[in-house]
């Protein structure tokens, strides 16, 4: 039987409606829950640790808020990996990538759950978040690369990953080169990472590849083609893209970014003076110190 692939409204309309059932539900909900706040920050490219509470200014809706401080080993972790297997990951970077994801798992704590989602052409999930590391090994050894790249609707099932509970979860894509065949726009999935509270790290290897047209020009995609997309969904979410030099260089660049993950801080609220519904604008700031500042930019409430 010959296979035909569904008209692009239909498969786009099946991910839309799927993935805002998921997103609906974790969205954050009440005020009386509160509102947890990742913040990372550097000053002249290095983590500034040794903060409290106190040494914060957050506003929401520009009204200042009485912030508290979580401590980090209280709260378990959900890394949700979205790995880019698209034909130029072949050979030694995936090789490479296998190795870094390994040693990612290296760096978490027992109670810590991990997914795993790869994409080319389509996104599979290749093991829901579990504690069970065998499963995720076992993932790992599965892996191929092959076809295109469909970067942004990898992004968004990672999002719609993210389950309803106390953890802290790291969204970690990896990806080498631009979008080529993603169903969804980029505003889809900005839109949808503002309704969670998952935190995006990408982390990047810049890459050439020739495609020719059918005029016969050639057009040369990079990384960079990809990092205004990687750019928007990283700083919604509060977290940064990271560049790894070479292949060499990933297991390292992974490494970094758990543990700049581990390093940040989380701050708790009860939101007062504002609407218990909506989009909410945050501002995070420091008080009388010094450092960059980086968090989510907001977050709706129900």
């Amino acid at each position: 039987m010959s296979w035909r692939r569904p008209p692009r409204s239909v498969v786009l309309a099946a991910l839309v409606v799927s993935a805002t059932v998921i997103v609906d539900a974790q969205r954050f909900t009440s005020r009386a829950v509160g509102i947890r706040v990742d913040v990372l920050v550097t000053e002249g490219g290095r983590l500034v640790r040794g903060l409290n509470a106190g040494d914060f200014d957050v506003r929401d809706e520009g009204v200042p808020q009485t912030v508290s401080q979580l401590e980090l080993e209280q709260i378990p972790l959900n890394l949700i990996l979205v790995f880019d297997t698209s034909g130029s990951v072949a050979g030694n970077r995936l090789r490479a990538l296998l190795e870094a994801g390994n040693a990612l798992l290296d760096g978490l704590r027992e109670h810590d759950r991990v997914a795993l989602l790869s994409f080319s052409t389509r996104v599979r999930l290749l093991t829901p978040l579990t504690s069970n590391r065998q499963q995720i090994h076992a993932a790992f050894d599965t892996l191929e690369a092959h076809d295109a790249t469909s970067l942004r609707d990898a992004a968004f099932a990672g999002l719609a990953l993210r389950e309803a509970d106390p953890g802290r979860t790291l969204l970690l894509i990896f990806s080498d080169g631009d979008d080529t065949s993603s169903w969804l726009t980029t505003s889809r999935v900005i839109e949808t990472a503002k309704r969670t509270d998952a935190v995006v790290y990408a982390v990047a290897v810049p890459n050439q590849r020739a495609f020719w047209t059918p005029q016969g020009g050639a057009t040369i995609h990079t990384v960079k083609d990809a990092g205004k997309f990687l750019d928007s969904l990283t700083e919604e979410t509060g977290g940064r893209v990271l560049f790894a030099s070479s292949n060499s260089d990933l297991r390292a660049t992974f490494t970094k970014t758990l543990a700049e993950f581990h390093d940040r801080y989380v701050l708790f609220y009860t939101p007062t003076g504002v609407s218990a519904t909506g989009w909410h604008r945050l501002e995070v700031k420091l008080k009388g110190k010094s450092g960059k500042v980086t968090a989510r930019r907001g977050y709706f409430a129900e």
